[in-house]
């Protein structure tokens, strides 16, 4: 079993065999034991068939478990639906995360070009607003970038 508790793909192989082969021998062993002929009829039909004991039951058998199968699959379509639905879904976000990784490492390759091409280091420290407090070459007091307009002199009083 994995960390969900599912049962991993080795042990439904060897649960399959443990159950396999034991209905094998006993459904061997039960033909063996019953080759005596008997009369099947069908009620509305008055024509009766005369065939061994095993055949009729294991028959049965046979018809039983096509019939669950049959059942199985169609009150398993909802799920199956669902899980197709699901997959197309993860396709699309798949897709979009691609996308959206493409979009960011542009950017980022953008803003890396225009950072470093063609502006001083005063002028990467202001954009990045690493002046507060420091002053400029006439003595006075550089504050905070404004948004677009530069540097703002703060006087001393």
């Amino acid at each position: 079993m994995d960390s969900l508790g599912n049962i991993s793909e080795p042990n439904v192989k060897y649960l399959s065999w443990i159950i396999t082969l034991p209905l094998t021998v006993i459904a061997v062993i039960f033909a063996v034991s019953n080759l005596h002929s008997i009369a099947v009829g069908f009620w509305p039909l008055e024509q009766t068939f005369s065939l061994p004991l095993y055949i009729a039951v294991l028959a049965t058998f046979v018809i039983g478990f096509v019939c669950g199968g049959v059942v199985l699959w169609f009150s398993a379509g909802k799920t199956r639906r669902k899980a197709r639905r699901l997959e197309f879904e993860a396709v699309g976000y798949k897709r979009e995360i691609t996308s959206l990784k493409q979009r960011v490492s542009q950017q980022a390759a953008r803003d890396a070009h225009r950072s470093g091409a063609g502006f001083s280091e005063g002028q990467r420290q202001i954009a990045a607003g690493g002046l507060s407090g420091q002053t400029s070459s006439d003595g006075s007091q550089l504050g905070q970038a404004n948004a677009g307009t530069g540097p703002t002199r703060l006087t001393g009083t």
